[in-house]
């Protein structure tokens, strides 16, 4: 896989997961979530537990968009 496609690949990750952020936080609300190919490849409530189960499951970490989702009626401000 060349850099050009991950970098496609994690861009149209961000815009699905962005496009489905009400569904996700009904569902993934606190958690961290790993988005593959615009599907969910993996959950956990911290970022390392959700890479280490991601690589238990032969998926490389640097090869997905890891994102965590706002819990439901919670705001962040950047």
């Amino acid at each position: 896989m060349t850099e050009l496609q991950i970098i496609t690949g994690s861009i149209a990750d961000l815009e699905w997961f962005q496009e489905h952020s009400n569904e996700l936080r009904e569902r993934y609300g606190g958690e961290f979530i790993a988005i593959k190919n615009k599907s969910i490849v993996g959950f956990a409530s911290s970022s390392g537990a959700l890479i280490k189960n991601l690589e238990q499951n032969g998926e490389e970490s640097n090869l997905v968009l890891i994102k965590h989702v706002t819990p439901k009626g919670e705001i962040v401000i950047l």
